[in-house]
């Protein structure tokens, strides 16, 4: 009933909210968005470092296409569903609470809210500007159409150039082996 309130809300927006919702108090509807969150953190997002390591694959195609120097078409679009762009902006650091989420922090204010970070049509973009600077090439990244600042990027400005992002996700993408990630290791019963 929640899911439909909460669906049904956002469809009809600008509207009354879902009669659904008539039947949640404020406090439990706060309650249910909290189970939401830890569960995506969880499952999504910084919980284990496994899951959002997954993501180095689209960190290294995002570079391979934003390189000013490679002959791949100068836009790529990607569908997906929201648990991979969850991974996507942990990879990235972004969101990132100062402490795991646990069921503690219910009352505490917090990064990861999926209510405002993985709505309905989320987006991420990697945009290059080709600048005659002694920076290079600068990368303006959005979330859902807003700049945002990128961990190891300068926090006073929203473009960071192509070479402070590529050092500060260097390692991600160097060591990005998905198959070996996902590999399952059998031990001998010898």
């Amino acid at each position: 009933m929640y899911t439909i309130c909460g669906f049904e809300t956002a469809w009809y927006r600008g509207q009354e909210p879902s009669v659904w919702c008539s039947l949640f108090n404020p406090d439990t509807i706060k309650a249910f968005e909290f189970f939401e969150d830890l569960e995506y953190f969880w499952n999504d997002g910084y919980g284990y470092e496994i899951t959002h390591r997954m993501a180095c694959a689209a960190m290294k195609n995002m570079f391979e296409h934003i390189d000013p120097n490679s002959n791949k078409s100068n836009a790529t679009f990607y569908f997906t569903h929201s648990g991979t762009l969850l991974k996507v902006l942990a990879h990235l650091g972004l969101y990132k609470d100062a402490e795991p989420l646990t069921y503690r922090d219910f009352e505490r204010e917090r990064a990861w809210r999926t209510s405002l970070i993985d709505a309905f049509a989320t987006n991420l973009a990697f945009v290059l500007y080709e600048c005659n600077n002694e920076n290079g090439p600068m990368v303006l990244t959005l979330h859902q159409e807003r700049p945002i600042r990128l961990p190891g990027c300068p926090q006073d400005q929203d473009l960071c150039s192509l070479k402070t992002l590529r050092e500060q996700y260097e390692q991600h993408v160097l060591s990005c082996d998905f198959d070996e990630l996902c590999h399952i290791h059998r031990h001998d019963e010898n």
